[in-house]
């Protein structure tokens, strides 16, 4: 009888030592919260498994399992009468990316400040695999990230532009742009066109350059080019946004339409973060002041455009109607829209197939732009 239980013990005990070297391994981390979240995503699989959404019947399990997950710590709706200081520190604290998307040990991160014309920006060169930088001649994706102009940086975002550079095999150069509200919105312009300028000054050509950007990063990164053309610069070969914060009038019907079924954004809290931005005292037109809110201002002249949002999201008439407004100035777009997905889900490829499929197909669309 002891023998018996001895062997069981020891059978388990070895299962358990073998788990505990197989996740990490599979998911190419030690870190615990992560691997954490992929045994209850995994669990939820099954769970959605056995389910089925007679409403979206397209949806993978594994989409709708990581649906749940998020929905288990729902977006918290900003306190307005908080301190706005304690607030964004907040945001910035739970801005938890890098927890979802750890970088991986073989990324390649490097510094470089950027300066011209008596302005001075950080940025990081990434890159997949040892790669010696050759500015001349390597394609290079600019990245712009999201976050709400208050939050994210490359330890944030550091995953999934690792991932875009072994995806799109591309170096991207990650802007760490001046956030809000110690920075006076759109910084994030500024300081991407300086980092574009300096490149341009290096001798790198335009057409061996995407931007690309999400959320808010995506609205900065329109403006972006709107900058470049305003500036009479040359533009770059192409420009991606996944899910753009393009209108800060929020004039789009998916405000309403989409407010129950948007599970990471909050029309409150976006709200909040435009009274941040803008000022308590700011008049209703600087919401629809180009300068400021990118759907607002000319296409004219703009590289071809790849825009991807979710049908699920807040945002999801932004790019609609920058879709529109951009192909009637003679814009080559390329629109791709997630049915029934949330907001920013390219960003999420290694949980659901929706994810890689979206990230498949800006693949193909880079290197279409890239041949022309």
């Amino acid at each position: 009888m002891q023998k018996g239980t001895f062997s069981i013990v020891k059978k388990l005990f070895l299962f358990v030592a073998l788990l505990a070297v197989a996740i990490p391994i599979r998911y190419g981390t030690m870190d615990y919260q992560h691997l954490t979240l992929r045994c209850l995503h995994s669990i939820l699989i099954v769970k959605h498994q056995l389910l089925t959404d007679h409403l979206r019947p397209t949806l993978s399990a594994e989409y709708r399992a990581f649906e749940n997950l998020i929905r288990l710590k729902p977006v918290a709706k900003i306190d307005s009468s908080a301190d706005p200081v304690a607030v964004v520190q907040e945001l910035r604290d739970n801005f938890a990316f890098d927890v979802i998307i750890p970088m991986p040990s073989q990324c390649q991160l490097d510094k470089e400040v950027f300066q011209y014309n008596g302005q001075s920006v950080d940025a990081f060169w990434v890159q997949h695999h040892q790669h010696k930088l050759q500015k001349n001649s390597d394609k290079i994706l600019i990245y712009v990230h999201g976050g709400g102009f208050v939050a994210g940086n490359i330890q944030k975002y550091g995953g999934f532009v690792c991932h875009l550079s072994r995806a799109f095999n591309i170096t991207v150069l990650f802007v760490e742009y001046h956030l809000s509200p110690e920075h006076q919105y759109p910084a994030g312009v500024e300081d991407t066109i300086t980092v574009y300028r300096k490149l341009l000054q290096d001798n790198v050509s335009p057409s061996q350059l995407i931007v690309m950007g999400d959320s808010a990063g995506g609205g900065l990164t329109l403006l972006t080019i709107q900058g470049l053309i305003n500036r009479q610069l040359p533009v770059p070969r192409g420009v991606m946004v996944l899910s753009p914060w393009a209108d800060l009038s929020t004039s789009g019907e998916s405000y309403k339409r989409n407010r129950d079924t948007d599970i990471v954004a909050d029309i409150d809290n976006f709200r909040w973060i435009l009274s941040l931005l803008l000022g308590s005292d700011h008049s209703s037109d600087s919401y629809v002041d180009p300068k400021l809110s990118p759907l607002h201002g000319s296409f004219r002249g703009f590289p071809s455009m790849y825009i991807n949002v979710g049908t699920a999201e807040l945002l999801e008439d932004d790019s609609r109607q920058v879709a529109r407004k951009a192909q009637k100035a003679g814009v080559n777009v390329t629109i791709e829209l997630g049915a029934h997905l949330m907001h920013d889900y390219p960003m999420f490829f290694s949980y659901f197939p929706e994810a890689q499929t979206t990230l498949n197909n800006m693949k193909r669309w880079v290197q279409t732009v890239f041949t022309k």
